[in-house]
């Protein structure tokens, strides 16, 4: 029986493990890009899937320097509920842009300052004509509360829209609900069945008509967190 020499064992064994090692190292430097690609993907399906369905956005540094103003004006309005939902519509309205932050200018409670475009030139008094108005609005609608979010709907595009004219267009056709499509159909008589230019920026964003934001409500909604407040 033929004899094997012990260091030559020691020798062989050493050298097999030497080449696992490297033949391990080799397939994860094949595997591993693969699966960092693999991670990626699936991270940019996800948010992909969360931006179509939905996804809200953060409120800007611009609107959250009004915030102690909005929170004061809010308190005497009976309003401090709705303190993350007039912050959401400032970012729609205006991203904390301009002194007529809240777009109030062509509002009813504007009674200073030219009701034109951006009329009002204080951007303290755009929020408490625009806290007034989204009132309103949230009264003629009924909303219960903060989470109240089908009527918070109606309210805010009775704010785009005009709420008197808005509320009283839903009471003549029995639609207590938001939809894109009474929107629509509200927008189209209110334009004077003028539809909005294909050419015009605002047609894939505010809809088909050429009056207000037909698509208010998801817009503004899309920065409203009431579940952090």
């Amino acid at each position: 029986m033929q004899r094997i020499n012990q260091t030559e064992l020691t020798k062989e064994h050493r050298r097999y493990l030497r080449e696992k090692q490297v033949s391990r190292q080799k397939m994860l430097l094949i595997f591993l890009p693969i699966c960092f690609l693999c991670i990626f993907f699936v991270a940019a399906a996800v948010v992909r899937i969360k931006s179509s369905s939905g996804e809200r956005f953060p409120v800007s540094e611009a609107c959250e320097a009004y915030r102690a103003d909005v929170e004061e004006t809010a308190s005497r309005y009976g309003m401090s509920g709705y303190v993350d939902l007039i912050m959401a519509l400032m970012m729609q309205e205006s991203s904390g842009n301009g002194p007529d932050v809240l777009q109030a200018s062509e509002g009813a409670y504007n009674t200073k300052y030219p009701q034109v475009p951006n009329g009002i030139t204080d951007a303290s008094y755009s929020i408490e004509c625009g806290i007034q108005e989204l009132k309103y609005a949230m009264e003629r609608a009924g909303v219960k509360g903060p989470a109240d979010t089908g009527r918070i709907k109606l309210a805010l595009q009775g704010y785009n829209f005009g709420a008197d004219v808005y509320f009283s267009y839903l009471e003549k056709h029995g639609i207590s609900s938001w939809s894109e499509k009474t929107s629509e159909a509200f927008a189209k008589m209110a334009s004077g069945n003028t539809p909005r230019s294909e050419d015009d920026p605002l047609y894939s964003t505010a809809g088909p008509w050429d009056y207000g934001d037909q698509k208010y409500p998801e817009h503004v909604l899309r920065y409203y967190h009431p579940s952090d407040s």
